[in-house]
């Protein structure tokens, strides 16, 4: 047979593909590179400044200070932390002391004026006791010396009766009162009419015989002595 036979190329359509995707992929690389090129500048804002600013000057190194030795710190202390119910009852405890100790002193206190109250109610009996007994004991003294002044009262005027001169016509109601000063052991020192029986003879001759009476009897106890260095003295006939 003349007629030349023809057999299909397996990898001829895979390479015709391939090269016309690498036409066209320089294709758009040369494409899109000259769109990036022909765009404008972005745009951007320039400053005028009337002068330049001033350059920050450094400042000058300062000579290093002389080598010394720093203090060493002093260990920090750290007070220990209570655990809060530790510290609530020790609070607890100390609220139940302060509360214990005030109820004591407020009982001290109670029994404090109690004991003064009974001391002074006693105190106070005591002394009207006291008072009691010691007008009681006056109230016989009194009584006794004024016995006894009333008995030698009457025994110095009996004296003095005895004595006297009875001028004539002297009523029986006539009554002569006499001061009479006494020297301790019965004289008469000074005799002073201070009322007046009405009859003058009677008065002369009472007076008259007071001063014969003397020595007037008198207490022989210095403590009544005293009570007869001056005594009134009633005269009567």
């Amino acid at each position: 047979m003349s007629a030349a036979l023809t057999y299909p190329e397996p990898y001829r359509i895979p390479a015709g593909m391939l090269a016309l995707a690498v036409h066209l992929l320089f294709f758009f690389l040369l494409y899109f590179g000259f769109r990036w090129q022909a765009q404008p500048p972005e745009e951007f804002m320039v400053e005028m400044w009337d002068s330049l600013p001033e350059a920050e000057v450094a400042p000058e190194p300062q000579p290093a200070p002389p080598d010394r030795q720093e203090p060493k710190p002093l260990p920090k202390v750290v007070a220990p932390v209570l655990p809060p119910v530790k510290a609530d009852i020790e609070i607890r405890d100390k609220k139940k002391q302060a509360e214990a100790k005030a109820r004591a002193a407020a009982e001290a206190r109670m029994k404090q004026e109690k004991e003064k109250r009974e001391l002074d109610k006693y105190a106070a009996q005591r002394a009207a006791s006291l008072r009691q007994e010691q007008a009681r004991i006056r109230a016989e003294v009194d009584a006794a010396t004024a016995t006894q002044v009333g008995r030698y009262q009457d025994m110095i005027r009996a004296k003095v009766r005895r004595n006297i001169v009875m001028p004539p016509d002297v009523p029986e109601s006539a009554r002569a009162e006499f001061r009479v000063t006494l020297l301790p052991g019965g004289d008469v020192l000074e005799v002073e009419l201070i009322r007046s029986s009405g009859h003058a003879a009677y008065d002369n001759a009472a007076e008259r015989a007071i001063y014969k009476a003397q020595p007037l009897p008198v207490p022989t106890d210095a403590g009544l002595q005293k009570m007869f260095r001056e005594l009134k003295l009633t005269i009567r006939p």
